[in-house]
């Protein structure tokens, strides 16, 4: 390697040598051990908001790696801002508001917990073991894997090597051991410190795209000179109609699967909002994240469009050639340190991902899998048997990395298949009636019309003549097919349920009772007042709609703020004046409706009893 190439090594070693001594020191700091579950996998309990926010935030960067989002940015321009603010804005907001309060007033220790409580007996217990199965293989190991590959597809061809397993080599064990010490305390700290080098190196790069450009409008003529016929899309802050990457009802469909059913199960996320102090730090954790993930995206996709004036010919890339993307431009405006610094960045977004997924893996695996069927695991034995599931896990994961090629691809093709079982997470919370026959409708059948419709769907005309356009229209497609699969699945599980017996009434009383789930649940609230005389609730109010209403509110502030963000970047200072002034008065807005909403939520939910 060139002295450059040494400098750099150093500086990534060097990030790896301090993550691994947060890591390892975290749980002494945080006053946490590895003798109670409790402590291993939710550092007591008594976790701040703005934390678990920042954890989820960085931990969430990895589902579209740099290279993708870069990627993305590189055909797209400034509009790649509603790349993620459709998947995840109002989809976050929902979380927030609708169910981190209810989650974590539930007192349970993972997601797949719940079902126990919402159906009960053998059906409760299978759905528990189904979804924490699920979860694993499909929720977790596929993106451990994607973000291995993303870190390869930049380090690689930067350090002048194609093995996959070099860059195995330097990231595996550093994760492996400090999740194996500290546990959940581990990966707060260091996701915290993570998050603050993909900051730093993610802004520094913002600044040196700017400063070879001089400034935002040399940057912005730049682009027109080199692309006068596509600058108009590239600069514009909202989608433009007819765009194969990003147009308006790509982001729709960007909107709609993600969004549907968030919140009702959770799985890595739901460490998290389990671990929070108290109820109103769960959803201020979502708030946090939203903000903490938006800049970081934001910083991440800016400096791209410095590429489009040097290599003009990426806007009409197809997907493998545009992910190199992130990768060039690195090459192309960082010097030696920096650039150091840049993929040290890359390293701490997958990091904190992976050392996420397997701590969470392995809790689900010990108290929803091994103890269902084992219920008198110790906490030491079931620390054990977890730390032994990370291992299994990351080998699992490894397997990926060695048979994916596109992280896009990934990326569309897990979000059509979750959005084919997403609506039944809603229905077990917002109407009684939701009962197991439903559910494994959605959750077993659903999967099944997903892959079903690859194949019915293709025999189409007008869907081969689109197809045949590229590789960009077919994953236009495959996010067209996820909608269809949404549809089709919501339509059986709610013809299931009307076809068969609800739940037990004494179980949906006892759910109604410990959790106060919004939406119908009219039959057994009654139900509940005819038992127990008409003191045993409080007055209904209906939190569903006035949440949904400030959730549009959350995502509309943050939107405004990106896009004020994305305008100044570009030295359009009157439209991003204009952006600003309307997202403070949202913010404002938010802030002050989000405290009223808060205290509702808590005269209608029963009070928590300890961690």
């Amino acid at each position: 390697m060139s002295l450059a190439q040494w400098i750099d090594a150093a500086v990534v070693v060097l990030y790896l040598v301090v993550s691994f001594v947060i890591g390892v020191k975290a749980a002494r700091w945080m006053k946490t051990s590895d003798r109670t579950e409790s402590d291993y996998f939710l550092a007591g309990r008594k976790i701040p908001g703005w934390l678990a926010g920042v954890s989820v935030g960085v931990t969430s960067m990895n589902a579209d790696v740099a290279p993708a989002y870069a990627g993305v940015a590189v055909v797209v321009g400034l509009p790649v801002a509603w790349f993620y603010l459709s998947r995840f804005a109002f989809a976050l907001m929902v979380i927030a508001l609708l169910f981190a309060y209810k989650w974590r007033s539930l007192r349970v220790n993972t997601g797949p917990e719940f079902f126990a409580l919402r159906f009960g007996g053998k059906g409760g217990r299978f759905v528990r073991v189904w979804s924490s199965l699920y979860g694993v293989m499909l929720g977790m190991v596929p993106w451990i894997g994607a973000g291995i590959l993303g870190v390869h597809l930049i380090v690689g061809p930067i350090f002048g090597y194609d093995d996959v397993s070099i860059t195995l080599a330097f990231l595996i064990p550093v994760l492996l051991l400090y999740v194996w010490k500290s546990g959940y305390s581990g990966v707060l700290l260091v996701d915290l410190f993570q998050a603050g080098v993909i900051v730093v190196a993610n802004v520094a790069l913002t600044v040196v795209v700017l400063m070879r450009y001089g400034g935002p409008s040399g940057l912005a003529e730049a682009i027109r000179g080199a692309l006068p016929a596509e600058s108009g899309e590239i600069l514009s802050a909202l989608p433009v109609p007819g765009h194969a990457v990003m147009g308006p009802m790509l982001v729709l469909a960007w909107l709609l699967l993600p969004t549907v059913g968030a919140g009702g199960n959770v799985q890595t996320d739901g460490q998290r909002l389990l671990s929070c102090a108290n109820a109103r730090e769960s959803m201020k954790s979502y708030i946090w994240s939203a903000i903490v993930l938006f800049v970081m995206l934001l910083t991440l996709t800016l400096p791209v469009l410095g590429l489009l004036p040097i290599h003009p010919e990426l806007y009409h890339a197809e997907p493998a050639a545009r992910e190199a993307a992130y990768g060039m431009m690195l090459k192309e405006f960082f010097p030696s340190g920096l650039l150091g610094l840049a993929l040290a960045a890359m390293a701490a977004a997958v990091m904190s991902t992976i050392a996420s997924h397997l701590n969470f893996g392995a809790q689900t695996i010990v108290n929803d899998i091994l103890k269902v069927f084992r219920p008198g695991i110790t906490d030491e034995r079931g620390i054990l048997y977890g730390r032994l599931s990370m291992v299994a896990i990351m080998g699992a994961s490894i397997a990926v990395v060695y048979n994916s090629t596109s992280l896009i691809g990934i990326a569309v093709t897990l979000l059509g298949l979750f959005a084919a079982t997403a609506s039944i997470a809603w229905g077990q919370w917002w109407w009684w009636r939701t009962n197991f026959p439903a559910w494994v409708s959605a959750m077993v059948v659903g999967p099944f019309i997903y892959f079903g419709l690859g194949y019915l769907l293709p025999e189409f005309t007008w869907w081969k003549d689109y197809a045949a356009q590229g590789e960009t229209a077919k994953q236009a497609l495959d996010l067209l097919k996820g909608a269809i699969g949404l549809v089709i699945s919501l339509v059986t599980w709610v013809t299931v349920t009307l076809c068969t017996k609800p739940e037990d009434m004494e179980t949906l009383k006892a759910f109604y009772k410990r959790a106060r789930p919004m939406g119908a649940w009219g039959p057994v609230r009654e139900a509940i007042l005819r038992d127990e005389g008409p003191d045993a609730l409080p007055a209904e109010r209906p939190m569903l709609v006035r949440g949904l209403v400030l959730g549009l509110l959350g995502a509309a502030w943050i939107s405004a703020a990106i896009l004020a963000l994305s305008k100044f970047y570009v030295g359009d200072w009157v439209e991003g004046i204009v952006y600003t002034i309307l997202a403070a008065a949202l913010a404002f807005g938010f802030a002050k409706a989000f405290d009223r909403y808060h205290a509702m939520l808590a005269e209608g939910t029963p009070a928590e009893s300890g961690p």
